[in-house]
């Protein structure tokens, strides 16, 4: 009977494997401290009942319950708000970068001075431009109105009206499209100019390259882009926060500002954090219907 003997490591291949651990332990630390912990954490406060002035006292899962049972929460209202926003907001943003990253793909003089124009917007902290967009849509001396006056045009209350207040967000997301458009533009680079030209020689015209080549080769960059500006408008908070409060009327009361009100406001803990975990699930449900329609994603491999 062979009895196998274990491996002799060498000095040199402990101190290979000990400086990996520590070069990876940062990250992992990291990970396990600030990501899973409070992740681990939020979870049990979700079944407690925890006010911040009293130890938390555990009640199951009636924080769930509560969220969809309790119409004062206003946990589906909010919900529905930021889906509305969802479909009015993805379609447009992403189409304005795909069409500024197609202008700026062209082969003009002075290109790069035309890409970092359209990129500047997304430098100004986020903080600041809300307040800017806020004084502009001031519905009596704010910019835009003077301008629609100017040019005979009907003015509006923007966001001091329940109608037109969630449109107007969804019309000042167009502002930070920067580094979809980046992306879109980096794609589009990557698309091989034979096969342009293999099109053009069969007589396609520009649309048809468009519909047929550009939009097919894009398809990676199109669904990398989609999955995360769905992720980063489910957590949409600062501009309504800012400038609406939720209202008129709860027009834009977003989930994520419902989700603040419960924490830090009324300090139901408990509630926010049954929600947090609501809306990851909610996330994480939508974005894998997305993966399961990946198929329709095309990856060019080139001349093999």
């Amino acid at each position: 009977m062979l009895i196998k003997r274990r491996p002799h490591h060498t000095p040199m291949y402990w101190r290979d494997t000990i400086q990996g651990y520590l070069f990876i332990s940062p990250v992992v630390l990291g990970l396990i401290i600030w990501t899973f912990g409070p992740m681990i954490a939020s979870f049990y406060i979700s079944l407690t009942e925890y006010s911040l002035l009293k130890p938390p006292q555990f009640i199951g899962l009636q924080n769930y319950v509560d969220l969809f049972t309790k119409p004062s929460l206003r946990v589906m209202d909010s919900l529905r708000v930021t889906l509305l926003y969802a479909v009015l907001a993805l379609p447009l943003t992403m189409c304005a970068a795909l069409g500024c990253a197609m202008l700026l793909n062209q082969r003009v003089r002075g290109i790069g001075v035309f890409r970092t124009i359209f990129y500047m917007p997304t430098m100004v902290p986020a903080l600041a431009m809300v307040f800017v967009w806020g004084w502009m849509l001031h519905p009596d001396l704010g910019l835009a109105n003077a301008a629609l006056k100017g040019l005979g045009l009907p003015t509006s209350r923007w966001l001091s009206e329940p109608g037109s207040a969630l449109p107007s967000l969804v019309l000042l997301s167009l502002w930070s499209i920067g580094p979809t458009m980046i992306v879109f533009l980096a794609g589009l680079q990557g698309v091989p100019e034979s096969l342009y030209e293999a099109a053009l020689i069969d007589g396609a015209n520009p649309l048809q390259s468009f519909w047929h080549i550009t939009l097919p080769m894009l398809s990676p960059t199109i669904f990398f882009n989609l999955i995360m500006a769905l992720i980063a408008t489910f957590q949409y908070f600062l501009p309504a926060f800012v400038l609406t409060q939720g209202g008129p009327l709860f027009a834009t009361y977003f989930y994520n500002l419902n989700l603040y009100e419960k924490a830090f406001r009324w300090l139901q803990m408990g509630l926010a954090s049954a929600m947090a975990w609501v809306m990851f699930a909610v996330i994480l449900l939508i974005t894998l219907v997305l993966f399961r329609a990946q198929r329709y994603v095309v990856y060019y491999e080139g001349n093999q």
